[in-house]
Formats: structure tokens, C-alpha cells, sequence
């Protein structure tokens, strides 16, 4: 009976310990993962702010090519007027 008692005794102490170290693991990957969250948010506004600063430049090309179209399309129109004109 007191071999009973003793080796009872002994693996809830183990189980014990066990539970707490695997609670101790389960802390620090939860503390690892929050880490890992932060960093993907700060790359992803990171990344958001670089794809303004493109899509910001971009638009300003477009514009660019949209004037530089809209004064070719004027010229040909002269150009046109022009040649009905001097027939």
C-alpha cells in the first residue's frame, strides 16, 4: 500500500510538472507568435505606403501621357484643317 501511495504521489507530481512546463512552451510560442504578427503588420503598412508612393507616380504618368495624347490628337486636327483648307 505505501509503494501505491508513493508512486501515486510520484506521477501526479510528474504530471504536474509536465502540465506547467508545457503551459511554460505554450506561453512563449504564443509570445513568439505576437511577435511575428507585429512584424508582418509593420511590413504590410510598410508595404502599403510604398504601393501609394507607386500608384501615386503612376497616376502621375498617366496624366502626363494623357495631356502628351490629347496635344497630338489638337495637332492632327490642325493638321487636317489645314489640308482641307488649302485644297
Amino acid at each position: 500500500m505505501d509503494k501505491r501511495k508513493t508512486t501515486f504521489t510520484v506521477v501526479i507530481i510528474v504530471a504536474g510538472i509536465m502540465a506547467v512546463i508545457d503551459r511554460i512552451r505554450l506561453h512563449n510560442k504564443v509570445e513568439e507568435l505576437e511577435e511575428r504578427t507585429q512584424d508582418i503588420g509593420c511590413c504590410h503598412n510598410d508595404f502599403c505606403l510604398m504601393q501609394q508612393r507607386y500608384n501615386k507616380n503612376t497616376d502621375e504618368q498617366l496624366a502626363i501621357i494623357q495631356d502628351e495624347i490629347g496635344s497630338v490628337y489638337e495637332h492632327f486636327e490642325e493638321l487636317s484643317k489645314g489640308k482641307e483648307d488649302g485644297r
